[in-house]
């Protein structure tokens, strides 16, 4: 299975990748589906359970890695749906109202107050939920020794952190850990 990991609304890419292959394409979207496609385009990337694929997202000045695994959709910039005051935002997404975690908020920012200029749609078991997010920036396949335990990480819906060539260590958000 292919999925869309990164999207730069500002330049028109976007890289895909599966376990096998890694793909940069320049296209005039700003709204990718994660979507099957056939394993032949791209190069070859590492796909042994010894890598891992995370998505890059920024929360204000915080980086934060996502595991690919977690990933259903990127969308660019979305306004929210406020079923009622005080009630917890929500994004309609064909049809189907998502609950929005707000990771500025999350991460004790600020949070976003009607909409935000990226959203990542995730799954967490059998629940899907949105995740609002300054910038998804890009997708990083590391050796899984890479990702470490850290206790002393100071956002509670974080339990791991992993080391990336460019980044440093950041912040692995745990999905089960964000509601």
């Amino acid at each position: 299975m292919q999925r869309v990991l990164a999207a730069h609304p500002q330049s028109t890419r976007y890289v895909t990748s599966t376990r096998h292959h890694c793909v940069a394409v320049s296209i005039p979207f700003h709204r990718f589906l994660l979507q099957p496609s056939s394993p032949s385009a791209g190069e070859p990337a590492p796909s042994s359970p010894a890598f891992i694929e995370v998505v890059v997202v920024r929360a204000g000045t915080h980086l934060f890695a996502i595991d690919v695994e977690a990933a259903i959709e990127i969308r660019g910039p979305e306004t929210f749906d406020r079923p009622g005051s005080g009630a917890r935002p929500h994004l309609t997404v064909r049809g189907h109202a998502l609950p929005v975690v707000d990771l500025r908020q999350a991460s004790g920012l600020s949070g976003f107050a009607h909409g935000c200029p990226a959203m990542l749609l995730m799954q967490n078991g059998t629940e899907t939920f949105a995740l609002a997010v300054d910038e998804v920036r890009d997708i990083e396949s590391v050796p899984s020794t890479n990702v470490q335990p850290a206790a002393d990480i100071p956002f509670g819906f974080c339990s791991h952190r992993v080391t990336l060539d460019a980044l440093g260590e950041i912040p692995l958000i745990d999905p089960s850990r964000l509601r």
